[in-house]
């Protein structure tokens, strides 16, 4: 039996992917939802993938196994949100006029500064996790059972969609991490001395990543105005990201951080960003604006599943290449005016958070395959995570700590694709500077390299020497 993929079966999956999307998006910005609201859309997700799993044809199916079971994780995420909520409270200390929870964790780091009460949130936040550890063992059980029953692991279906097998995955990782914690032991230990005037540890590591690590850059940049800047260097670039809302403001469920959700794909994608730091701002929107050029620039006419079905590899490699230009001596120039010790300063944290993706995420990719490919029950992935943690960075993290670690927690593969962009974009930029120059950027065959890879949307292929780590490692290593 081949089954296809018909037309009405495509915009009937659209429909209720779109109507889904809404949702969570309406969820992860901090506005209400209404409770039960998932319900309808989910299951009728979840009947349609469900009619393309006797398809004979491998591609089709393994995506209907994934989006079918990503379907029925939304009221497993549900679960875990709310015993997030009830149970990682800390009444007896503060962000601003509220206690410290999961939420505003981010906030009490900044507002602790470097005193104890750092320690002593991070401590109580950890210790307060293994309540929610049954939510997470539950959604867990789930997916793998949604994967089993069709001989199938998310680690297989992610090494398919990347090109690459779990072998090949688990040896990119393990080289990456291995190469980098000597140079990112050293780099966090000097980054801590600035900020906290001492050396690394689970707690510091914790504060600085995609948090306090912004600090000392923050003098050089503005907040003000922050969004219409980036958008219009983005036109400059040849990508008018004009019709891409932003939403910027401050709610207290709001994700803490910054993301690009495309609702329906090319025609409405979003971004979100919830303001900390100057220069952090800037950061998260050149990445996430990259990902909007990207999501925008997929060809409206391509089926369904090109437009929809993305690994992380894939569009990570995009949002990671725009990323990069505030990593480009000459684009900081340009478009900032630096020069100097401020031009060195940047540079030098450019190569601290490449550093730190390779050993944070790729610990977290490694746990995750490891949990995944030999079963692991819970207890044995929290030990196998600090385990990965220790040996990529050098710090030894509480084994508790995987509970409060989103990917960890959520014992998923993407993390995986961000260290496979890095691989991808430093093998890219090459091949950019050689269509356009040093100003790659400038160069409209360089654009045009870049907007013929989006365009095709989930049929992007890579070549496949892209994935291998030799270029990333002579950048950042040496």
């Amino acid at each position: 039996m081949n089954i296809m993929m018909t037309s009405d079966l495509a915009t009937r999956l659209e429909a209720a992917t779109v109507a889904l999307n809404r949702l969570l998006y309406s969820e992860d910005v901090g506005l209400p939802v209404a409770p039960g609201a998932y319900d309808a859309p989910t299951a009728r997700l979840a009947d349609l993938y469900g009619g393309l799993f006797a398809s004979s044809d491998p591609w089709l199916r393994a995506f209907a196994v994934e989006a079918h079971a990503e379907a029925r994780q939304v009221t497993a995420d549900a679960a875990v949100v709310a015993a997030q909520d009830q149970w990682l409270v800390v009444p007896g200390l503060a962000s601003g006029a509220a206690p410290l929870t999961w939420r505003n964790w981010k906030g009490f780091e900044r507002e602790a500064g470097a005193d104890g009460r750092l320690q002593a949130g991070f401590e109580a936040l950890v210790a307060r996790s293994e309540r929610v550890a049954p939510a997470l063992e539950a959604r867990a059980a789930q997916l793998r059972a949604d994967y089993a029953a069709h001989g199938l692991t998310p680690v297989e279906v992610f090494a398919l969609r990347e090109e690459t097998t779990p072998a090949a995955l688990r040896d990119l990782l393990q080289r990456v991490g291995r190469a980098t914690r000597q140079p990112f032991a050293a780099a966090l230990d000097a980054l801590s001395q600035t900020v906290f005037r001492r050396p690394a540890g689970p707690v510091e590591l914790r504060a600085l990543y995609l948090n306090r690590m912004y600090e000392p850059g923050a003098r050089w940049f503005s907040a003000e105005g922050a969004v219409p800047t980036v958008q219009a260097a983005f036109t400059r670039l040849g990508f008018d990201l004009s019709r891409v809302p932003v939403d910027v403001a401050d709610r207290p469920r709001k994700y803490p951080g910054a993301m690009c959700f495309p609702v329906r794909v090319p025609h409405d994608v979003r971004v979100s960003v919830r303001t900390t730091g100057a220069h952090h701002l800037v950061d998260m929107l050149y990445h996430e604006f990259g990902h909007a050029a990207h999501f925008s620039g997929i060809r409206p006419e391509l089926p369904f599943i090109d437009r929809y079905w993305l690994a992380s590899g894939q569009h990570e490699t995009f949002s990671t290449l725009f990323e990069y230009l505030l990593a480009e001596p000459l684009f900081l120039a340009e478009e900032f005016g630096f020069a100097g010790p401020a031009l060195d300063r940047l540079l030098r944290f450019a190569r601290f958070k490449t550093l730190l993706t390779c050993a944070w995420l790729g610990a977290a990719a490694l746990t995750a395959l490891d949990a995944w490919e030999a079963a692991l029950p819970w207890p044995a992935i929290e030990e196998r995570f600090a385990a990965n943690m220790l040996a990529f960075t050098g710090v030894a993290m509480p084994a508790g700590f995987a509970r409060l670690e989103p990917f960890t927690a959520s014992l998923s593969i993407y993390p995986a694709g961000y260290v496979l962009a890095l691989a991808r974009v430093a093998h890219w930029l090459r091949a950019l500077r050689a269509l356009g120059g040093e100003a790659w950027w400038r160069s409209p065959a360089a654009r045009e390299d870049i907007r013929g890879r989006a365009a095709i949307g989930g049929a992007v292929q890579f070549p496949a020497a892209w994935s291998q780590p030799d270029a990333l490692l002579a950048d950042m290593v040496g």
